[in-house]
C-alpha cells in the first residue's frame, strides 16, 4: 500500500505542467494558423494560414460589415451591429495574439522553471493547489466553448425553421441568394463554415486571459505556502547533541533565497502577462459596453415584433459578452487579492530569530511587495471586479440615452 502510494505521487510530479491549462488555447492557435505545430513542414503552414485567415478572418468580418450599408430599418441595424462589432473586435484580439506569440513562449520557460521549482519542494499542498488552477483554467475555456456551440447552434436551428429563406447571419455577399438555390447553400456553407472557425477564434481569444490569470495566481498562491513555512518549525535545541544554531540560520536564509528567487519569476510571468492581456482585456472592455447597448436596443426592436428566436439569440449575445467581462474580471480580482496574501507571508515567516542577512532580503522583498500586482486593460483600467461595476454602470447610461432617442 505504501509502495503504490510514493509511485501516484511520483507520478504525480511527472504530470505536473501548468502550460497545459492553456493546452486547448495553444491547439486552436495552431489550427487557425498563429502557431506553426509541431512536425508541419513551414510550406505546409503558410498555405493553410493564408487559406484560413483569408477566407474567415478578413473576409467573413468584411462581408458583415458592407451589410450595414444596406439596412433599412434600425431594427436591421442593430442586429448587424452586433455581430459586426463582435467579429471586428474578436478578429482584432485574434491578431493581438499572433503579436504577442514571442511572449507565450517565454510564458512557456517560465512556467517549466516555476514547475520544476514545485516539483522540488514537493509539497503536497503546493502541488494541490498548482493542479487545480490547471482545472480551472480549462473549465474557462469548455464554458466559453459551451456558449459558443449553443450559439451556433441556435443559429442553424433559427434558418432551419424560417418560414422565408435567410443566412445564418445578415451578409452581404453581392449575388442575389434569394432566387438561386446554387448561391443560396453555397453562401451558408460558407458561413457556417467561417461561423465554426470564428467560434473557435473566440473561443481562444476570450478564454485565454483567464487561463493565464489562474497559473499567475496558482503560482502565487504556492509561493504563499512556501514562504509561510519558512523558520517553522524551529528544532528544539535539546533535541539533539549535533544542533548548530549558526548552521540552522544559514539553512534558513537559503530558504528565503530560493523564495526570493521563485518571486522574481512569478514577477516576470506578471509583466509577461501584463503586456499580452492589455490590448486583449482594453478591447473586451470596449466591445462589451457598445454591443450590450446595442444588443438591448435590438432586443426592444424584436420584442414588438415578436420574433422568439431572434429575441433568445440577442439574450445569448448580451450574456455572452456579459459573461466575458465578469470572468476576466474575477481572475483579475482573485489575482489581485492573492498577491496581497503573499505579501502578509513574508511578514508571517519566522524572520525574528535570523541572521542579518536574511533579515536585509526580507525587507528589501518587502518593499516590492507593498504593490499590489495588478493587470490593468491599456495600461490604465484596473482588471477587477470595481471594474465590471463601472462597465456595466457606463453601459447602462448610455443605453438610457439610447432608449430616450428612441
Amino acid at each position: 500500500m505504501k509502495i503504490s502510494l510514493v509511485v501516484d505521487v511520483e507520478e504525480e510530479l511527472e504530470e505536473l505542467n501548468t502550460h497545459s491549462a492553456v493546452s486547448y488555447h495553444w491547439r486552436v492557435w495552431e489550427l487557425m494558423g498563429l502557431i506553426q505545430p509541431p512536425g508541419m513542414s513551414r510550406q505546409q503552414f503558410l498555405i493553410r494560414s493564408i487559406l484560413i485567415n483569408v477566407l474567415v478572418t478578413f473576409l467573413f468580418p468584411l462581408t458583415l460589415l458592407a451589410n450595414l450599408f444596406f439596412t433599412n430599418s434600425l431594427k436591421e441595424l442593430f442586429e448587424n451591429l452586433t455581430i459586426t462589432i463582435t467579429d471586428m473586435v474578436a478578429n482584432l484580439k485574434f491578431i493581438n495574439v499572433f503579436l504577442v506569440r514571442r511572449q507565450l513562449r517565454e510564458i512557456q520557460g517560465i512556467l517549466w522553471v516555476l514547475d520544476k521549482r514545485a516539483k522540488t519542494v514537493h509539497n503536497e499542498q503546493e502541488l494541490r493547489v498548482l493542479r487545480q488552477s490547471v482545472r480551472i483554467a480549462q473549465s474557462s475555456f469548455r464554458t466559453f466553448a459551451g456558449i459558443f456551440v449553443f450559439g451556433t447552434t441556435l443559429s442553424c436551428i433559427r434558418v432551419a425553421i424560417a418560414r422565408h429563406r435567410q443566412l445564418l447571419y445578415p451578409a452581404w455577399f453581392g449575388v442575389d441568394w434569394q432566387c438561386s438555390d446554387v448561391a443560396y447553400w453555397i453562401i451558408n456553407v460558407y458561413q457556417l463554415f467561417g461561423l465554426i472557425v470564428q467560434a473557435m477564434q473566440d473561443c481562444a481569444n476570450d478564454s485565454y486571459p483567464p487561463a493565464y490569470l489562474s497559473i499567475l495566481t496558482g503560482h502565487m498562491r504556492a509561493l504563499e505556502l512556501r514562504v509561510r513555512r519558512i523558520g517553522y518549525p524551529e528544532p528544539d535545541p535539546m533535541s539533539h547533541i549535533l544542533y548548530n544554531r549558526a548552521k540552522y540560520q544559514q539553512s534558513v536564509y537559503l530558504q528565503l533565497s530560493e523564495c526570493i528567487e521563485d518571486y522574481i519569476n512569478i514577477l516576470r510571468l506578471h509583466a509577461i502577462i501584463q503586456e499580452i492581456l492589455s490590448v486583449a482585456c482594453m478591447a473586451q472592455f470596449v466591445c462589451s459596453a457598445a454591443v450590450q447597448c446595442t444588443v438591448a436596443m435590438h432586443f426592444l426592436y424584436v420584442v414588438d415584433s415578436n420574433d422568439l428566436s431572434t429575441m433568445i439569440l440577442s439574450l445569448v449575445f448580451f450574456i455572452a459578452v456579459t459573461l466575458e467581462v465578469f470572468i476576466i474580471c474575477y481572475f483579475g480580482d482573485r489575482m489581485r487579492t492573492q498577491s496581497e496574501a503573499l505579501l502578509d507571508a513574508f511578514y508571517a515567516c519566522n524572520w525574528m530569530d535570523q541572521m542579518p542577512q536574511f533579515k536585509r532580503n526580507l525587507i528589501i522583498t518587502l518593499m516590492r511587495t507593498q504593490r499590489p500586482s495588478l493587470i490593468c486593460a491599456g495600461g490604465y483600467i484596473s482588471v477587477t471586479l470595481e471594474t465590471f461595476v463601472q462597465v456595466n454602470r457606463l453601459t447602462y447610461s448610455v443605453f438610457t440615452l439610447l432608449l430616450r432617442a428612441k
